[in-house]
């Protein structure tokens, strides 16, 4: 499945195979996945209704789509050989008869009745072999009245073979036979530098067992075991250091350029590579549940949710194809009836115009560009669920931002405690009883206290606290209840990342905290953040993004905490820090930097502008390519096969541009 053509025909094909509910298209990976009741159909009833359109297919796993394998020498592939072959000999024996190579190539005024009959033969081959692989996608288009290109290019040769264009309706069908294995080598160019960016696990790790280790599969290696990483090896599995102290290459997971130092305590990551020191690690997940498995799945997953800029080229593909087929019947009748005469010479011409009406080029233009530019994005620590959220970046015009673990370091550190006496101890019972009946997991603060009608010592310890810009915990010890305040140190850095993001357009960036006011004064000033709501409850969050965004369009927000989902959910690009974030904001959040790096939004909007323009100019290129051949046309000065060559040239054009988001700088601060 190289083409949104083919999709348009398992559509309608499939859609009409009883019991089947939903279908879903990710054309990069080679993706169908079919909703169906199993009491109405079954998948032999379904892989038999694709089979009929002159495709097959299989159950999807992991690097199905064949990604990093070369074009296999299939049947289509010889029906190509053997079409330009034919093609070759019957030009060389013209050619020979002639005495002029270039007039017998270029030029075609050799009709069929004049032609000798080796060279009849041998363009008659080429038309065979060239057409034999599109006619089943043929057949059922013109069964399912669509007109996709495999039916007008063979209606384009038939036409041909009509008027006596031998060598022309040859070279056609040659060149679409052509054009069909350069699409798919294109589409397998880019299904395998993506799954090369994300095929790194190791495949076997050394497992420790007492005063011996032997190799496993890495899938079976289950949580609590103890592996031993060589110099050079990738890490197996998520876990921790016990033992060894060496530097770790993380650039796959957290898009670091440097490798950083691990010691006995630290978490490494699956896939990462160890490059000096012999590290043992106890494993914390097992393979499937990896950041490295989950970061795959979400890039995997990402590709199906389209951008608008691919719902935007579909749309317009809808009235494109029908508009240039009632053109190629204005094309083919207004002129020899305007000016009388020349039935042949237009009709001619709007076969041309037929061939131009396959918006294959355009269809393509924008998934490849998403694909490449979400995949090379995760390359760099980066994780987005799908194209729409990286166009939002590039239009993000208000940044919010949590305080804890995005303006402040996140690992806050115990800068006092006491224990509390049985009055404090009741007032903080009385505040857990009030946080039950509300039903929420509020953290404690001044207004939390007051609101639960604590007036006493604890309500006066936390404000203090909160003045310092501290935050306060409870916990128990020994049967009693000791308060603790805790230190989270200004982020270093964050001021000039947000300074660079007002240079790239953000018109406004706040603070947003559920933390005392001074608190979130204090995290804001150190980045040269001024506004500031504090003391703020998930909901109000929540709604104060949702204003912001009724207001400004394409807000997106930075959080870090298990009361910002809700906030995240309300913003146009909810992202949050891969390594220390709540579960919850994970799942809820748009994105995720894998590293606590909020510099990555720096690089998230340039990486995101780079592939909106990459994506307008192939979608502009395509476009150009389409118009010049439509006026050329209308001219009377296009060939069948030049339009051929044009589609495919464009279309292997627009491709490799695409790809080109896989090379991506990093971000600034690197």
């Amino acid at each position: 499945m190289d083409c949104a053509q083919e999709v348009s025909l398992l559509r309608s094909r499939l859609s009409r195979v009883n019991g089947v509910r939903d279908l879903r298209f990710d054309v990069v990976q080679a993706r169908m996945d079919v909703e169906y009741s199993a009491e109405k159909t079954s998948p032999e009833e379904i892989e038999s209704a694709v089979a009929s359109i002159g495709m097959r297919c299989e159950k999807w796993l992991r690097g199905s789509a064949k990604a990093g394998q070369a074009v296999r020498i299939d049947s289509a592939v010889a029906f190509t050989w053997a079409s330009g072959l034919a093609l070759a000999g019957g030009m060389a024996v013209e050619a020979w008869q002639s005495g002029d190579l270039v007039h017998a190539v270029l030029v075609h005024e050799h009709s069929g009745h004049h032609l000798p009959l080796a060279v009849q033969l041998c363009f008659w081959a080429a038309i065979c072999a060239g057409a034999i692989p599109a006619l089943p996608k043929a057949w059922a288009a013109l069964r399912g009245l669509r007109a996709d290109m495999n039916l007008l290019v063979l209606l384009s040769v038939v036409g041909a073979s009509i008027l006596g264009e031998w060598t022309e309706a040859a070279t056609l069908s040659f060149l679409f036979a052509l054009a069909g294995r350069m699409e798919h080598w294109s589409m397998v160019r880019a299904r395998d530098a993506i799954a090369r960016l994300l095929a790194v696990a190791p495949p076997e790790a050394s497992v420790i067992h007492g005063s011996h280790e032997h190799r496993v599969a890495v899938e079976t290696i289950r949580v609590g075991a103890r592996v031993r990483v060589r110099p050079g090896e990738r890490i197996p599995a998520d876990g921790r250091v016990v033992e060894g102290v060496s530097f770790v290459n993380q650039a796959l997971i957290t898009g670091e350029s440097v490798a950083v130092e691990k010691r006995a305590g630290e978490e490494v990551f699956a896939g990462t590579i160890n490059e000096s020191g012999t590290l043992e690690v106890e494993t914390s997940r097992e393979a499937s549940d990896s950041t490295l498995a989950r970061m795959i799945r979400m890039v995997e997953e990402s590709h199906s949710r389209r951008a608008p800029s691919e719902q935007i080229v579909e749309r317009f593909t809808r009235y494109y194809t029908p508009a240039v087929l009632l053109l190629a019947l204005f094309v083919s009748t207004l002129p020899p009836i305007w000016k009388g005469g020349g039935w042949s010479e237009w009709f001619y011409q709007g076969m041309v115009v037929l061939l131009i009406a396959c918006p294959c080029a355009l269809v393509i233009s924008t998934p490849v560009s998403i694909v490449a530019a979400l995949t090379s994005a995760a390359r760099q620590g980066v994780l987005l669920k799908g194209g729409t959220f990286l166009e939002e970046a590039a239009r993000m015009r208000v940044l919010v931002l949590g305080r804890a673990g995005v303006l402040t370091s996140g690992l806050p550190e115990a800068a006092d405690q006491r224990a509390l006496n049985e009055a404090e101890s009741q007032e903080i019972r009385n505040w857990q009883a009030w946080k039950g009946e509300q039903g929420v997991d509020w953290p404690l603060t001044p207004r939390t206290l007051s609101e639960s009608g604590a007036q006493g010592s604890v309500l006066q310890a936390v404000e203090q606290l909160a003045g310092k810009g501290w935050t306060a915990a409870v916990w128990e010890e020994s049967g009693h209840l000791v308060l603790e305040a805790y230190c989270d140190a200004p982020r270093q850095g964050a001021g000039e990342v947000l300074r660079q993001l007002k240079q790239r357009g953000v018109e406004r960036v706040l603070v947003l905290t559920g933390d005392p006011c001074q608190a979130g004064r204090t995290a804001a000033a150190a980045a040269g953040v001024s506004e500031v709501e504090a003391d703020l409850y998930p909901l109000e969050k929540a709604a104060r993004v949702r204003e912001l965004r009724r207001l400004y369009g394409h807000v997106g927000m930075v959080a870090d905490g298990l009361t910002d989902a809700e906030a995240l959910a309300e913003a146009s690009l909810g992202i949050t820090m891969g390594s220390q974030g709540a579960d919850m904001a994970r799942e809820t959040a748009d994105g995720v930097l894998m590293t606590n790096d909020l510099g990555r939004m720096v690089f998230l909007v340039d990486h995101s502008r780079r592939t909106l323009r990459v994506i307008k100019g192939n979608i502009l290129f395509a476009l150009g390519a389409k118009v010049l051949f439509l006026a050329a046309a209308m001219a009377g000065m296009a060939t069948l096969w030049m339009a051929v060559a044009a589609d495919m040239g464009a279309t292997f054009a627009v491709t490799l541009n695409g790809l080109r988001l896989l090379r991506t700088k990093t971000h600034p601060t690197d």
